[in-house]
């Protein structure tokens, strides 16, 4: 991720400010500013840290691994601090063959939490473990689809019953192009499970041409929902 990044720097880094913008819109409705909890933190790219370090006591990064980039960039300030979780609580028993949903079942939040933001995460959560589950314990796609719905929803859920500030950051819809430019498939990446309304959208181009080995580009709508 790192290296396309570098690649396509030009593509990505609006993408990033209109983050940016939108977790410091966030902010401004903050009662408190005690903590901060960004999920799907990644490579901190999309992230204002110098703000959010000024104005929070504690800025609490999650996400399943960070890098050493990442890991350099936090260890500049004193305030930040990453969490290496799995924030949908369950990776590890649907790895282990436990197909079992439990909605009640959830990552413990970092306590007094004052704002709560999902970066980018939302429609991503089960594109690993449905990918993994349909190629080494022949998950139908019936079957597939519900996962998918389950896993969004249940971070929708964790959302919801946050008593704090909450910002979804996610992609509403993606699109593909041929060389030519020619739209060749669009679809919802939220599995049709319904999200909150947006506040603001953007296109960001993930994959320009050239990038890929199909000689296609991708286009995601990216929406944010802040209440």
């Amino acid at each position: 991720m790192e290296a396309r990044h570098k690649r396509c720097f030009m593509q990505w880094q609006p993408h990033y400010q209109k983050c940016q913008q939108a977790i410091l819109k966030a902010v401004e409705l903050c009662l408190k500013k005690h903590t901060i909890v960004i999920m799907g933190a990644g490579s901190l790219n999309d992230i204002p840290l110098d703000s959010l370090s000024q104005q929070f006591q504690k800025v609490v990064l999650v996400d399943l691994v960070f890098l050493k980039q990442a890991r350099k960039k936090a260890a500049d300030y004193a305030n930040v601090f990453l969490e290496e979780a799995d924030v949908s609580n369950r990776l590890s028993g649907l790895f282990s063959g436990e197909g079992a949903f439990d909605d009640a079942v959830n990552w413990a939040l970092p306590q007094e939490a004052d704002c709560l933001v999902s970066l980018n995460l939302a429609t991503q959560l089960p594109l690993i473990p449905v990918s993994w589950l349909m190629q080494h314990e022949g998950l139908d796609e019936k079957g597939a689809g519900r996962l998918g719905k389950e896993m969004i929803q249940s971070h929708l859920n964790l959302l919801e019953n946050f008593q704090g500030v909450r910002c979804l950051i996610a992609d509403r819809r993606i699109s593909e192009f041929d060389a030519s430019g020619e739209l060749i498939d669009q679809f919802d990446p939220a599995w049709d499970v319904v999200l909150p309304d947006v506040i603001d959208s953007w296109e960001w181009q993930v994959i320009p041409v050239g990038e890929s080995n199909q000689n296609t580009s991708q286009m995601n709508q990216v929406g944010v929902s802040i209440w």
